[in-house]
Protein backbone atom coordinates (compact mmCIF):
# COMPACT_ATOMS: atom_id res chain seq x y z
CA UNK A 1 0.00 0.00 0.00
CA UNK A 2 2.83 2.26 1.25
CA UNK A 3 6.40 1.82 -0.62
CA UNK A 4 8.45 4.12 1.66
CA UNK A 5 11.85 2.35 1.48
CA UNK A 6 12.37 2.89 4.82
CA UNK A 7 9.64 0.93 6.09
CA UNK A 8 10.29 -1.82 8.47
CA UNK A 9 9.27 -5.26 7.42
CA UNK A 10 7.74 -8.29 8.45
CA UNK A 11 11.16 -9.72 8.91
CA UNK A 12 12.27 -7.34 11.08
CA UNK A 13 9.34 -7.89 13.35
CA UNK A 14 9.76 -11.69 13.36
CA UNK A 15 13.00 -10.84 15.54
CA UNK A 16 11.59 -9.82 18.47
CA UNK A 17 12.10 -11.66 21.55
CA UNK A 18 11.18 -9.14 24.45
CA UNK A 19 7.93 -6.81 23.64
CA UNK A 20 6.33 -4.77 26.22
CA UNK A 21 2.39 -4.21 25.91
CA UNK A 22 3.17 -0.55 27.52
CA UNK A 23 0.85 1.19 29.67
CA UNK A 24 -0.46 4.46 29.30
CA UNK A 25 -0.23 6.82 32.34
CA UNK A 26 -2.64 9.68 32.86
CA UNK A 27 -2.32 13.49 34.47
CA UNK A 28 -5.36 14.04 37.12
CA UNK A 29 -7.57 15.77 34.55
CA UNK A 30 -7.29 12.54 32.81
CA UNK A 31 -4.81 13.77 29.71
CA UNK A 32 -2.10 11.36 28.73
CA UNK A 33 1.43 11.83 31.42
CA UNK A 34 3.65 12.06 28.25
CA UNK A 35 6.32 12.68 30.82
CA UNK A 36 5.80 9.47 32.75
CA UNK A 37 5.09 8.36 29.53
CA UNK A 38 8.47 8.85 28.26
CA UNK A 39 10.39 7.67 31.47
CA UNK A 40 8.71 4.42 31.26
CA UNK A 41 9.57 4.13 27.59
CA UNK A 42 13.56 4.94 28.68
CA UNK A 43 13.43 2.25 31.34
CA UNK A 44 11.84 -0.14 28.50
CA UNK A 45 14.84 0.29 25.94
CA UNK A 46 17.48 0.54 29.01
CA UNK A 47 16.59 -2.72 29.67
CA UNK A 48 16.61 -4.87 26.89
CA UNK A 49 12.72 -4.50 25.39
CA UNK A 50 12.62 -4.46 21.60
CA UNK A 51 9.36 -3.31 20.66
CA UNK A 52 6.18 -2.01 22.43
CA UNK A 53 2.68 -2.79 22.35
CA UNK A 54 0.79 1.21 21.61
CA UNK A 55 -2.98 1.38 23.37
CA UNK A 56 -3.07 -2.64 23.21
CA UNK A 57 -5.77 -3.52 26.53
CA UNK A 58 -3.00 -3.27 28.89
CA UNK A 59 -2.35 0.21 27.27
CA UNK A 60 -5.87 1.24 27.63
CA UNK A 61 -7.17 1.48 23.91
CA UNK A 62 -10.26 0.39 24.82
CA UNK A 63 -10.59 3.73 26.59
CA UNK A 64 -8.69 6.00 24.32
CA UNK A 65 -10.62 8.19 21.60
CA UNK A 66 -8.87 7.51 17.89
CA UNK A 67 -7.08 10.97 17.63
CA UNK A 68 -5.79 10.27 21.34
CA UNK A 69 -4.50 6.57 19.96
CA UNK A 70 -2.97 7.72 16.87
CA UNK A 71 -1.49 10.71 18.38
CA UNK A 72 0.08 8.43 21.13
CA UNK A 73 1.46 5.61 18.55
CA UNK A 74 2.95 8.86 16.63
CA UNK A 75 4.43 10.67 19.73
CA UNK A 76 6.29 7.26 20.27
CA UNK A 77 7.19 7.06 16.99
CA UNK A 78 9.16 10.21 16.52
CA UNK A 79 10.58 9.96 19.95
CA UNK A 80 11.78 6.12 20.23
CA UNK A 81 11.04 4.89 16.66
CA UNK A 82 14.84 4.49 16.17
CA UNK A 83 15.74 2.38 19.38
CA UNK A 84 12.86 0.50 19.27
CA UNK A 85 9.72 -1.53 17.02
CA UNK A 86 6.99 0.89 17.54
CA UNK A 87 4.11 -1.65 17.02
CA UNK A 88 0.31 0.05 17.36
CA UNK A 89 -2.88 -1.97 18.59
CA UNK A 90 -5.36 -0.39 15.30
CA UNK A 91 -7.99 -3.70 15.71
CA UNK A 92 -11.14 -3.12 15.96
CA UNK A 93 -14.85 -4.69 16.10
CA UNK A 94 -15.84 -2.78 12.94
CA UNK A 95 -13.27 -3.56 9.89
CA UNK A 96 -13.72 -0.08 8.51
CA UNK A 97 -12.52 1.29 11.83
CA UNK A 98 -9.52 -0.95 11.68
CA UNK A 99 -8.78 -0.38 8.43
CA UNK A 100 -8.88 3.37 9.17
CA UNK A 101 -6.78 3.25 12.40
CA UNK A 102 -3.66 1.14 10.47
CA UNK A 103 -3.98 3.20 7.52
CA UNK A 104 -3.37 6.84 10.23
CA UNK A 105 -1.18 4.29 12.32
CA UNK A 106 1.03 3.55 9.63
CA UNK A 107 1.19 6.96 8.28
CA UNK A 108 2.49 8.37 11.45
CA UNK A 109 5.06 5.51 11.40
CA UNK A 110 4.13 3.21 13.17
CA UNK A 111 6.04 -0.48 12.29
CA UNK A 112 3.53 -2.84 12.60
CA UNK A 113 -0.15 -3.33 13.68
CA UNK A 114 -1.82 -5.31 16.22
CA UNK A 115 -5.03 -6.91 15.10
CA UNK A 116 -7.51 -8.66 17.50
CA UNK A 117 -10.70 -10.62 15.93
CA UNK A 118 -14.25 -8.70 16.13
CA UNK A 119 -15.42 -8.86 19.74
CA UNK A 120 -19.06 -8.69 20.96
CA UNK A 121 -20.78 -8.35 17.38
CA UNK A 122 -18.96 -11.59 16.70
CA UNK A 123 -18.61 -12.72 12.79
CA UNK A 124 -17.84 -16.44 11.15
CA UNK A 125 -15.47 -17.80 10.15
CA UNK A 126 -14.65 -16.72 6.76
CA UNK A 127 -16.16 -13.50 8.18
CA UNK A 128 -13.02 -13.02 10.33
CA UNK A 129 -10.42 -13.83 7.04
CA UNK A 130 -12.56 -11.29 5.48
CA UNK A 131 -11.79 -8.91 8.05
CA UNK A 132 -8.49 -9.54 8.45
CA UNK A 133 -7.60 -9.18 4.66
CA UNK A 134 -8.86 -5.85 4.62
CA UNK A 135 -6.24 -4.52 7.17
CA UNK A 136 -3.40 -7.18 5.98
CA UNK A 137 -2.28 -4.92 2.88
CA UNK A 138 -1.56 -2.08 5.07
CA UNK A 139 1.78 -3.42 6.60
CA UNK A 140 3.62 -5.82 9.22
CA UNK A 141 0.33 -7.06 11.23
CA UNK A 142 0.31 -9.48 13.91
CA UNK A 143 -2.95 -10.75 14.27
CA UNK A 144 -4.16 -11.09 18.39
CA UNK A 145 -5.76 -14.70 19.63
CA UNK A 146 -7.51 -13.89 23.56
CA UNK A 147 -10.81 -15.75 23.55
CA UNK A 148 -11.62 -15.04 27.25
CA UNK A 149 -12.04 -10.88 25.69
CA UNK A 150 -13.28 -11.67 22.34
CA UNK A 151 -15.55 -14.55 22.96
CA UNK A 152 -14.32 -16.34 20.46
CA UNK A 153 -10.94 -18.41 19.03
CA UNK A 154 -9.45 -17.64 16.16
CA UNK A 155 -8.91 -21.22 14.77
CA UNK A 156 -5.29 -22.31 13.12
CA UNK A 157 -7.70 -22.78 9.86
CA UNK A 158 -7.99 -18.86 9.80
CA UNK A 159 -4.59 -18.48 10.56
CA UNK A 160 -3.25 -20.21 7.76
CA UNK A 161 -5.65 -18.55 5.36
CA UNK A 162 -4.42 -15.76 5.91
CA UNK A 163 -0.65 -16.52 6.71
CA UNK A 164 -0.04 -16.22 2.84
CA UNK A 165 -0.19 -12.91 3.26
CA UNK A 166 3.91 -11.35 3.39
CA UNK A 167 2.75 -8.76 5.68
CA UNK A 168 1.35 -11.48 8.05
CA UNK A 169 3.97 -10.95 10.85
CA UNK A 170 2.75 -14.35 13.37
CA UNK A 171 0.51 -14.47 16.09
CA UNK A 172 0.03 -13.18 19.59
CA UNK A 173 -1.50 -16.61 20.98
CA UNK A 174 -3.05 -16.66 24.80
CA UNK A 175 -4.87 -20.36 24.19
CA UNK A 176 -2.03 -21.85 25.16
CA UNK A 177 1.59 -23.67 24.54
CA UNK A 178 -0.02 -26.83 22.31
CA UNK A 179 -1.56 -24.09 20.19
CA UNK A 180 1.45 -22.36 20.21
CA UNK A 181 3.78 -25.53 19.73
CA UNK A 182 0.98 -26.09 16.71
CA UNK A 183 2.20 -22.80 14.86
CA UNK A 184 5.48 -23.03 15.25
CA UNK A 185 5.91 -26.74 13.94
CA UNK A 186 4.32 -25.12 11.05
CA UNK A 187 6.83 -22.21 10.81
CA UNK A 188 4.73 -19.36 11.79
CA UNK A 189 5.63 -16.94 14.25
CA UNK A 190 3.84 -16.90 17.51
CA UNK A 191 4.45 -14.49 20.62
CA UNK A 192 3.06 -15.78 24.26
CA UNK A 193 0.43 -13.80 25.29
CA UNK A 194 0.35 -15.46 28.77
CA UNK A 195 3.72 -14.49 30.77
CA UNK A 196 3.03 -17.42 33.14
CA UNK A 197 3.59 -19.75 30.53
CA UNK A 198 6.12 -17.38 28.57
CA UNK A 199 9.42 -19.03 29.70
CA UNK A 200 7.95 -22.33 28.40
CA UNK A 201 6.28 -20.73 24.87
CA UNK A 202 9.95 -19.73 24.14
CA UNK A 203 12.07 -22.56 25.45
CA UNK A 204 10.15 -25.87 24.56
CA UNK A 205 7.59 -24.67 21.93
CA UNK A 206 10.04 -22.28 19.35
CA UNK A 207 7.99 -19.29 20.21
CA UNK A 208 9.69 -16.39 19.36
CA UNK A 209 9.29 -14.60 22.40
CA UNK A 210 6.11 -13.03 24.40
CA UNK A 211 4.17 -9.58 24.13
CA UNK A 212 4.39 -8.73 28.30
CA UNK A 213 2.55 -7.19 31.00
CA UNK A 214 5.54 -7.91 33.46
CA UNK A 215 7.83 -6.38 31.87
CA UNK A 216 6.62 -2.77 32.58
CA UNK A 217 7.22 -3.37 35.96
CA UNK A 218 10.82 -6.09 35.60
CA UNK A 219 11.66 -5.43 32.18
CA UNK A 220 15.56 -6.71 32.78
CA UNK A 221 14.33 -10.08 34.27
CA UNK A 222 12.02 -10.69 31.10
CA UNK A 223 14.75 -9.92 29.21
CA UNK A 224 16.60 -12.56 30.98
CA UNK A 225 14.02 -14.72 30.66
CA UNK A 226 13.48 -14.48 26.71
CA UNK A 227 17.06 -14.24 25.94
CA UNK A 228 19.39 -16.25 28.40
CA UNK A 229 18.43 -19.63 27.83
CA UNK A 230 16.26 -21.95 29.60
CA UNK A 231 16.06 -20.86 33.47
CA UNK A 232 13.27 -22.54 35.47
CA UNK A 233 14.11 -20.70 38.69
CA UNK A 234 13.98 -17.49 37.21
CA UNK A 235 10.29 -18.53 35.92
CA UNK A 236 9.19 -19.55 38.97
CA UNK A 237 10.71 -16.61 40.98
CA UNK A 238 8.56 -14.60 38.80
CA UNK A 239 5.79 -16.95 38.94
CA UNK A 240 4.58 -14.84 42.59
CA UNK A 241 4.73 -11.49 40.98
CA UNK A 242 2.71 -12.53 37.86
CA UNK A 243 0.14 -14.22 39.93
CA UNK A 244 -0.62 -11.46 41.79
CA UNK A 245 -0.97 -9.16 38.38
CA UNK A 246 -3.38 -11.44 37.20
CA UNK A 247 -6.12 -11.80 39.97
CA UNK A 248 -8.92 -13.63 38.80
CA UNK A 249 -11.43 -11.05 39.98
CA UNK A 250 -8.94 -8.59 38.61
CA UNK A 251 -8.55 -8.50 35.06
CA UNK A 252 -5.49 -6.51 33.82
CA UNK A 253 -4.84 -3.96 33.68
CA UNK A 254 -5.86 -3.29 37.22
CA UNK A 255 -3.04 -5.09 38.68
CA UNK A 256 0.01 -3.46 36.67
CA UNK A 257 -1.75 0.36 36.80
CA UNK A 258 -1.73 0.32 40.92
CA UNK A 259 1.95 -1.39 40.92
CA UNK A 260 3.39 1.36 38.95
CA UNK A 261 1.31 3.99 40.97
CA UNK A 262 3.30 1.66 43.87
CA UNK A 263 6.44 2.12 42.41
CA UNK A 264 5.85 6.05 41.93
CA UNK A 265 6.25 5.67 37.94
CA UNK A 266 2.93 6.83 37.33
CA UNK A 267 0.71 9.23 39.09
CA UNK A 268 -2.07 6.92 40.68
CA UNK A 269 -4.89 8.23 38.23
CA UNK A 270 -7.20 5.63 36.84
CA UNK A 271 -9.58 6.09 34.13
CA UNK A 272 -12.71 4.40 35.03
CA UNK A 273 -13.88 1.50 34.77
CA UNK A 274 -10.67 0.63 36.23
CA UNK A 275 -10.24 1.39 40.19
CA UNK A 276 -6.91 0.15 41.91
CA UNK A 277 -6.61 -2.98 43.56
CA UNK A 278 -7.45 -3.25 47.54
CA UNK A 279 -5.40 -2.24 50.50
CA UNK A 280 -4.73 -6.24 51.12
CA UNK A 281 -3.30 -6.40 47.97
CA UNK A 282 -0.92 -3.25 47.76
CA UNK A 283 0.56 -4.52 50.98
CA UNK A 284 1.50 -8.04 48.82
CA UNK A 285 2.68 -6.12 46.29
CA UNK A 286 5.71 -4.53 48.50
CA UNK A 287 6.51 -7.67 50.25
CA UNK A 288 6.88 -9.06 46.39
CA UNK A 289 8.61 -6.24 45.23
CA UNK A 290 11.37 -6.33 48.90
CA UNK A 291 11.24 -10.27 47.41
CA UNK A 292 12.45 -9.88 43.90
CA UNK A 293 15.03 -6.95 45.04
CA UNK A 294 13.56 -3.67 44.45
CA UNK A 295 16.76 -3.05 41.90
CA UNK A 296 14.73 -5.20 39.55
CA UNK A 297 12.37 -3.22 39.14
CA UNK A 298 11.32 0.09 37.30
CA UNK A 299 11.77 3.76 38.80
CA UNK A 300 13.94 5.22 41.56
CA UNK A 301 11.59 5.45 44.45
CA UNK A 302 10.80 3.17 47.50
CA UNK A 303 7.73 0.99 46.83
CA UNK A 304 4.89 2.76 48.69
CA UNK A 305 1.23 0.92 49.85
CA UNK A 306 -0.58 4.34 48.99
CA UNK A 307 -3.66 5.09 51.31
CA UNK A 308 -7.14 4.63 49.09
CA UNK A 309 -7.77 8.48 48.52
CA UNK A 310 -3.97 8.87 47.37
CA UNK A 311 -5.91 7.28 43.81
CA UNK A 312 -7.50 9.53 41.39
CA UNK A 313 -10.01 8.05 39.38
CA UNK A 314 -11.37 10.12 36.10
Amino acid sequence: MNNCNYRTSSEDIKKLRLITAIKTPYLPDGRFDLEAYDAMMHMQIENGAEGVIVGGTTGEGQLMSWDEHIMLIGHTVNCFGGSIKVIGNTGSNSTREAMHASEQGFAVGMHAALHINPYYGKTSLKGLVTHFEAVLPMGPTIIYNVPPRTGQDIPPSVIHTISQSANMVGIKECVGNDRVKEYTEKGISVWSGNDNECHDARWDCAATGVISVTSNLVPGLMHKLMFHGKNPSLDSKLSLLIKWLFQPDQPNPIGVNTALAQLGVVRPVFRRPYVPLPLESRMEFVDIVKELGRENFVGEKDVQILDNDDFILV
